[in-house]
């Protein structure tokens, strides 16, 4: 498959232990045939086969090893090796439908400088309140209502990666890149869909979930410029929940992870956690589809 455009753009892909899922995610990528496409994988402080299992895709794919860990070290060195754009911004567990990168692609443009994917949220093994969590988070119009947007992915255009230099190192890349997009600049291609996977477990989404806050406070407390372009959408989603019975277990589910998640992200935050805090084990497994 072709884009049809006269346009060479690349795909980074920082990836930390995620030998259960990189094949995967390269051969999505890879599936498209996309003309002029550069690639490069970025095994940040991996203690596993994530670079030998990428090499396996050499030389469409350029693998490189660090051993510094943090997201936005390896988007920094592999954004080093790259030339083309537009560019895609793909987490080392997401895997793009078929046909998700070239809609992409020729959706990255002057007029919509950041996109996203629909995301596909994979509960396969998942509890039952981890379902009515996610039913109930269907209402919440960041996830699939702009990018970054919950999908793992992100495309800029080159005027759009121009608006800053290199990543700094934070918690919140993806909220590090929203802030820089006014929200009609932030658009997601719905035909384009990208799988998610995730956490098993309560106790695991609230891990995820305080490392998220943790990064909202720390991106805050660092670019304060920034969260302008950031909008809250709490009260909108108890307006739409509340007149549907039927999501009412799913909103108590809810309402009791987002508080939970604050106490967590408080208590963890008095014990200065690191960066390592939040990664979530039980979506990353080889029974995904």
């Amino acid at each position: 498959m072709h884009t049809g455009n006269l346009v060479m753009p690349s795909v980074i892909i920082p990836a930390h232990d995620e030998e259960a899922m990189i094949e995967r995610v390269i051969e999505a990528v890879l599936a498209e045939g996309v003309d002029d496409l550069e690639c490069v994988v970025v095994a940040n402080a991996c203690s596993d086969r994530t670079a030998d299992l990428a090499r396996r895709f050499e030389p469409d794919v350029r693998v490189l090893e660090t051993e510094t860990p943090g997201k936005c070290n390896a988007l920094n060195l592999g954004e080093a090796h790259l030339t083309r754009f537009p560019r895609i911004f793909l987490d080392g567990d997401i895997v793009l439908h078929q046909g998700a990168l070239s809609a992409l692609i020729e959706a990255s443009g002057p007029r919509r400088p950041i996109v996203s994917p629909m995301p596909v949220f994979v509960l396969n093994g998942a509890t039952r309140a981890i379902r009515l969590f996610f039913r109930a988070q269907r209402f919440n119009g960041y996830f699939g209502g702009e990018a970054p947007n919950g999908s793992g992915t992100f495309v800029l255009s080159e005027e759009g990666r121009s608006r800053w230099g290199a990543f700094p190192e934070i918690i919140a890349d993806d909220g590090f890149v929203q802030g820089h997009f006014r929200p009609e600049e932030r658009s997601v291609v719905r035909e384009a869909k990208a799988d998610v996977a995730q956490p098993r477990t309560v106790a695991s989404l609230l891990e995820v979930r305080a490392r998220v806050r943790r990064g909202h406070a720390e991106l805050a407390a660092r670019h304060p410029e920034l969260m302008r372009n950031h909008v809250a959408r709490g009260g909108s989603m108890i307006r739409a929940l509340l007149p549907r019975p039927l999501e009412w277990p799913g909103m108590l589910v809810y309402g009791y992870v987002r508080i939970a998640e604050r106490w967590l992200s408080r208590r963890q935050l008095e014990r200065d956690a690191g960066l390592e805090w939040g990664r979530d084990e039980s979506s990353r497994s080889t029974d995904q589809p």
